[in-house]
């Protein structure tokens, strides 16, 4: 899928234990997402958890003018702990 720069983009993540049960975080889960150069573009977004589920988050991540190619982007989810979920789009 392409984007634009000015697009929304909603990621979305669930947060589950070792046995595939969504369990909720300690704490809200941020987002960050990356250029593949490894140029930040979002630091730390809060997301937002979705109405009626446990660990169901999103962020609306608007697309910055700082891409100048067409190029994949990587979505960093971070949680309470060492908790990382890495996500290329």
């Amino acid at each position: 899928m392409d984007y634009l720069i000015g697009d929304t983009i909603q990621l979305r993540a669930t947060i589950k234990d070792f046995a595939g049960v969504e369990t909720a975080p300690a704490s809200e889960p941020t987002v960050s997402v990356f250029d593949l150069d490894e140029t930040e573009l979002l630091s730390s977004g809060v997301s937002i958890l979705t109405t009626g589920t446990t660990a169901q988050y999103y962020y609306d991540w608007k697309v910055s003018t700082g891409l100048t190619a067409n190029t994949n982007l990587i979505a960093v989810w971070s949680w309470a702990g060492p908790h990382k979920k890495k996500m290329t789009f």
